[in-house]
C-alpha cells in the first residue's frame, strides 16, 4: 500500500509533478482525514508533526525521519520534499541545523 500525502486543491498539480519528477512514491491526493500525512498552508512558521506538515514551517530532524518512514520514502527524498514545501529542519541529529 502506498502512502498518501493530502494537500490543498491549489497544490495538487504542482506537488504531484514534483513527487513524480523526483521518484517519490507517494500518492498526492486532495486533503481528507484518510491521508497518511497532510500538507497545510500556514500564515506563520509552525512546528510540523507526524501527521501535519506546515508549508513554510519547521520540523525536528527526528520527526522528519519518522515522517519519511511513515510515508515509506528515503530520508533524502524527505529532504527534497521539505525543501519544496519550504520547511526548515531544526534540532539536527548530526548538528548541521540548529
Amino acid at each position: 500500500m502506498t502512502a498518501t500525502l493530502g494537500v490543498p486543491e491549489n497544490m495538487l498539480t504542482a506537488l504531484g509533478e514534483f513527487v513524480g519528477a523526483h521518484g517519490i512514491l507517494v500518492h498526492v491526493v486532495s486533503m481528507d482525514d484518510e491521508c497518511t500525512v497532510q500538507v497545510v498552508a500556514a500564515n506563520e512558521r509552525r512546528l510540523c508533526g507526524l501527521r501535519r506538515l506546515y508549508m513554510g514551517g519547521f520540523i525536528a530532524c527526528e520527526t522528519a525521519r519518522s515522517v519519511a518512514a511513515k510515508l515509506g520514502i528515503r530520508t533524502r527524498q524527505m529532504g527534497k520534499l521539505l525543501d519544496f514545501l519550504n520547511i526548515k529542519v531544526r534540532n539536527c541529529g548530526l548538528g548541521c541545523f540548529k
